[in-house]
């Protein structure tokens, strides 16, 4: 819907720590873009962590580490992939848990969630959490098929009566990972 309006809208990035916004991102119009774009006076980088590194001396004394895991362009851009603890490890494969529901967002419709359970051979097994009910085992594997990778595709399909938020509306990730351990822990 925003792509659709005719006032130019804008993305911002940034931080309490910077005390302000360091960079922008169009999202309608022709120069829309899936980039953020620094303000002049803010320099990027990566950690050894892929996490971002903020240089913004006009809001902030310090350098700063994010947990914000990104892909920084030659041009300066970036995008942010997804935070440092909401990755999976599993198998020794590292797994962005956004990455994951953004792939699966066009095949499930109604609230679920990525998460993992323990698991004694890969260490971790990417679960999926859904309130739907019509998200079968075989309608599932078909669309995965398709649109995730082996490694990223869920050991456990597990239907819940609600997925876990914070006050503010977000996935709680602590409380869907406590979740499905919990279901697996009874159903094993």
């Amino acid at each position: 819907e925003i792509r659709q309006m005719p006032n130019t809208v804008y993305s911002t990035y940034g931080m309490t720590e910077t005390l302000s916004h360091v960079a922008l991102r169009r999202l309608n119009g022709p120069e829309a873009s899936p980039y953020y774009h620094p303000f002049p006076s803010v320099t990027l980088s990566l950690s050894p962590d892929n996490t971002l590194v903020i240089d913004a001396p006009l809001v902030c004394d310090e350098r700063l580490v994010t947990n914000d895991v990104a892909r920084l362009l030659p041009d300066g851009s970036f995008a942010i992939i997804g935070r440092k603890d909401n990755i999976i490890n599993s198998g020794g494969i590292k797994i962005q848990i956004e990455e994951v529901e953004e792939r699966l967002r066009p095949y499930i419709m109604g609230d679920f969630a990525i998460t993992s359970v323990p698991d004694e051979k890969l260490g971790e097994a990417v679960t999926l959490l859904t309130e739907v009910t019509n998200v079968t085992g075989s309608l599932l594997s078909r669309e995965l098929m398709g649109c995730l990778p082996k490694y990223q595709r869920p050991r456990f399909v597990l239907k819940v009566e609600a997925i876990p938020k914070t006050g503010s509306g977000k996935i709680d990730r602590a409380a869907c990972r406590e979740l499905a351990r919990n279901i697996i822990t009874k159903t094993l």
